[in-house]
């Protein structure tokens, strides 16, 4: 969080938007903060979804992004104040979505980093460069602490970590107006979200064999459904879970690439109109 926080402060050097910079790192910081304040004190899940709505006030102030979302039935429309109004539940979801995707070591930097550098990418492609620099930092920051978070993990993201990687990425998706990218590239954790929501999310977690695998009885968690009933080394259910997010992020990039071509006719990164 320190090392994102200081290359984003040095990004004045660059010719970028510090409206659209300054709102991301605000709602990133206030994100990293309620997690501390949850690690500390440990807040019940309805105060805790509640503060994470103010997560989005510096994004909305700013009106950091775009209000017109494509690929409608309808074609680009522009939602105007009713896109601001659910922006909070945007940034609520998505946080949270995060927070309750943790189960096996490495997992939230992992999942954080392949997510984060695949939507830097789209970014790059539409010419955001405020989002591209915001989540190709993240996710370099996210690759150093995989370092000493892989298995066995020396250290832990806790709330602090996970409310603070939601916050940039939903922050990032709207400033940078890669909509329709970031849910692409998030779609796994929509889908551990709904398997948590289908166990009205009760506490998730794996039994142990006598020779260290892991298993679980019910699928309940999207990294639960290679062990159901079918032990496995906590690595195999990391990479797992790893290789759903590549192709999820794979998938945002190429729509992305191809989304371009069509609307501008070159990405922005190949010399498209901006």
């Amino acid at each position: 969080m320190i090392s994102f926080i200081g290359v984003i402060s040095f990004s004045g050097f660059l010719n970028v938007s510090v409206k659209l910079l300054m709102s991301i790192l605000l709602s990133g910081s206030l994100g990293g903060f309620i997690g501390l304040v949850d690690d500390l004190f440990k807040l019940n899940k309805r105060t805790l979804v509640y503060l994470t709505l103010l997560i989005a006030l510096p994004v909305i102030t700013f009106r950091a992004g775009s209000t017109v979302v494509y690929l409608t039935p309808w074609g680009p429309r522009d939602l105007g104040l009713f896109f601001w109004l659910i922006v909070p539940f945007v940034f609520a979801y998505l946080t949270n979505s995060v927070n309750i995707y943790a189960a096996v070591n490495g997992l939230e930097a992992g999942l954080g980093f392949v997510t984060s550098f695949s939507l830097g990418v789209c970014a790059l492609i539409y010419g955001s460069l405020e989002a591209a620099l915001s989540l190709f930092t993240l996710a370099g920051s996210l690759l150093g602490f995989l370092y000493w978070n892989k298995y066995p993990s020396k250290v832990f993201p806790g709330n602090i970590g996970t409310y603070f990687i939601g916050s940039v990425l939903a922050a990032s998706i709207i400033a940078g107006v890669i909509k329709l990218a970031g849910v692409i590239a998030t779609f796994p954790y929509f889908i551990n979200f709904v398997l948590r929501l289908k166990h009205r999310f009760k506490p998730t977690f794996a039994r142990k064999t006598m020779d260290g695998l892991i298993y679980s009885e019910r699928v309940d968690a999207l990294f639960a459904y290679p062990i159901h009933g079918k032990p496995r080394s906590e690595k195999q259910v990391f990479l797992f879970c790893l290789m759903v997010q590549v192709f999820f992020g794979f998938l945002a990039v190429s729509f992305s690439w191809y989304h371009a071509l069509l609307v501008k006719g070159a990405p922005v990164l190949l010399g498209g109109y901006p």
